[in-house]
């Protein structure tokens, strides 16, 4: 392997960079030996089959002279038939004891990563990885763009939490772009960190699947399908939450009456709070996100309270697919990743002697240890259910339920499964044929928060 390609010039490496799109993987030597654990993964094979340099894991640049760093990453095709990234794009390890004393441009984030060469290949469920497609590259040098200053701000905000001995702490919905994602061969891994005798899971720099979805749908295919609530130059001084908050506050304490009169909603809407918080935000249709909401990874719910400030009902989540819940490892699968990056923006109305009134929005992150603890353990036990084909049964007057926890006999006091689906046709296959029923697919299920924990979360955040 001749390690001298490192030393590449940035046309050299466009060159061979425009000369791999719209190929496979396959097409550069990729056969089906490749099991998708091989050292390095798909960026390793295009490091060293591609550009023909042995992969590392130094302290520089993959490509020194030039200042890049490679990276390849996937994109997946949704049923509406956008496209949207994968997963979070991993950058370097952190050494907390380094980086603790380290300002952002002396960071070991900085020096590697500041121009980026992301390629992006396409990702299809059931395709042997030999046949996925390189779509499209970006060269990403975030010191010359407007998210600049969100970047940095994240990552004083992981620093904050190494300098104070507090790196077993890090949440990677604690920030916007920029987290710290965990990174070990098992959960039980752990380091040493700084200012602390408390040992803590090893981590890892990684831009956020949001922001790897903006940078694919906005600076390379210029598609922009929300609307903004904020200006880019407002949202690089000011945390989003803060703007938010100081933008929606002008709603406080409006009935529902009042807001479809000045939104011209009818009042019958069946999901009439959803089009409120839809209207306050600026959007409508059927879209779920301003510009920056997308950018930042938050997602909006509305959630109605009584006078003692219990909800009415349990928050849904998205979906799961049964073959990647028994297919796809804890720590690598999409429903770990979406609890992980949980930025939760809840728009509250209150009901008081009937009449129903916008109250507040507050902010709130998933906790790891909720992620990583009862949210962990429903899904293996849900996935344990479907992988021995035991997950459904009979009731007494012949109807097919299944077993999954439900919220009035569920014992972890934070979630449960139920259906999530438009309709009772909206089916996912099941990999392993169910034993007791016979039946290869059932309706679509998703994790809820009980109402319990809904609860408990508002009393914690406050007012």
């Amino acid at each position: 392997m001749n390690d001298a390609n490192r030393h590449l010039s940035e046309q050299e490496i466009l060159n061979i960079t425009k000369n791999a799109m719209h190929k496979t993987f396959g097409d550069f030597g990729l056969d089906e030996t490749y099991n998708g654990r091989n050292k390095g993964g798909l960026g390793g094979f295009v490091e060293e089959n591609i550009f023909k340099y042995s992969a590392n894991s130094d302290d520089n640049p993959d490509f020194i002279d030039a200042g890049i760093e490679l990276k390849v990453t996937p994109v997946k095709k949704n049923l509406d038939g956008s496209i949207s990234s994968k997963e979070r794009l991993v950058l370097n390890m952190i050494n907390f004891k380094n980086e603790a004393v380290a300002t952002f441009k002396t960071s070991s984030f900085y020096h590697k990563n500041k121009r980026i060469l992301i390629w992006f290949y396409l990702y299809a469920m059931g395709i042997h990885p030999s046949n996925f497609e390189i779509t499209d590259y970006y060269l990403l040098e975030f010191e010359n763009s407007l998210q600049y200053r969100v970047i940095e701000r994240d990552w004083n905000i992981i620093h904050n939490k190494i300098v104070k001995g507090k790196a077993h702490e890090i949440s990677e919905s604690d920030t916007e772009f920029l987290a710290a994602c965990t990174k070990g061969a098992n959960s039980k891994v752990l380091v040493e960190q700084y200012n602390s005798d408390i040992k803590a899971k090893p981590r890892a720099y990684s831009f956020k699947s949001f922001f790897m979805t903006y940078i694919y749908r906005n600076m390379i295919h210029n598609l922009s399908p929300y609307s903004p609530l904020v200006s880019e130059d407002e949202w690089m001084k000011n945390p989003l939450e803060e703007i938010y908050k100081e933008k929606l506050n002008i709603y406080h304490g409006m009935t529902q009456e009042q807001l479809c009169r000045k939104f011209h909603v009818s009042s019958r809407a069946k999901q009439i709070n959803f089009m409120l918080a839809q209207k306050m935000l600026g959007i409508s249709g059927k879209s779920k996100a301003t510009t920056e909401m997308e950018i930042a990874g938050i997602i909006f719910r509305t959630i109605t309270i009584d006078k003692n400030g219990r909800p009415t009902e349990a928050m849904p989540f998205k979906s799961f697919e049964f073959e990647e819940l028994i297919n796809t490892p804890w720590d690598e699968s999409s429903i770990r990743e979406d609890f992980v990056d949980l930025k939760l923006m809840l728009f509250v109305f209150k009901e008081i002697d009937g009449v129903i009134s916008f109250d507040r929005i507050v902010f709130w992150n998933a906790p790891n240890s909720v992620v990583d603890g009862v949210i962990k353990d429903m899904h293996e036990k849900c996935a344990d259910l479907v992988r021995n084909g035991q997950a459904f049964y009979f009731d007494s007057k012949g109807k097919i339920k299944d077993k999954f926890p439900k919220e009035n006999r569920n014992s972890n006091k934070v979630c449960h499964v139920r259906p999530h689906a438009r309709v009772g046709e909206d089916h996912y296959v099941l990999p392993t044929p169910d034993l007791e029923t016979g039946i290869t697919s059932y309706t679509k299920q998703s994790f809820w928060f009980n109402k319990d924990f809904v609860e408990k979360m508002l009393k914690e955040i406050g007012e």
